[in-house]
């Protein structure tokens, strides 16, 4: 999942110094995977905006701007009995909590893999969402 667009340390917080990691054009996260339903991105409480693309075969990539950085912690919840309907992937880090604050998300599976080096970590998710 190797990516040589180029990304920038942003602090977020000056009293503690936390920063965090954005690409050139804002973007704090970029999604590929599964094309989501109409307005799913609209309703995600955290997100501002959204560009997608699609790559072909079904799949897209979502450049994601963030209207809050800080997600809520994701609670347990049980894996319904059927396939995930929304795959995404992506390189650096994701937090569990951003995904699950999706008022659409009945459930998640987050994996965060990390390489001997920054550049090498990369991330997968499954959506499972509530039924409408």
């Amino acid at each position: 999942m190797a990516n040589t667009e180029s990304w920038l340390w942003r602090t977020v917080n000056n009293d503690t110094g936390e920063a965090r990691r954005f690409y050139s054009d804002g973007a704090a996260l970029v999604a590929t995977g599964t094309l989501a339903p109409r307005g799913f991105w609209q309703a995600h409480p955290l997100v501002q905006s959204v560009r997608e693309v699609e790559t072909g075969a079904g799949e897209v990539s979502v450049r994601i701007f963030l209207a809050v950085l800080d997600a809520p912690d994701a609670h347990d919840t049980a894996k319904p009995d059927r396939p995930a309907d929304l795959r995404f992937s992506g390189e650096w880090k994701t937090d569990a909590g951003f995904w699950a604050a999706h008022p659409w998300v009945e459930h998640l599976e987050a994996r965060q893999l990390v390489g001997d080096e920054p550049e090498g970590d990369c991330w997968t998710v499954a959506l499972w969402l509530k039924a409408v």
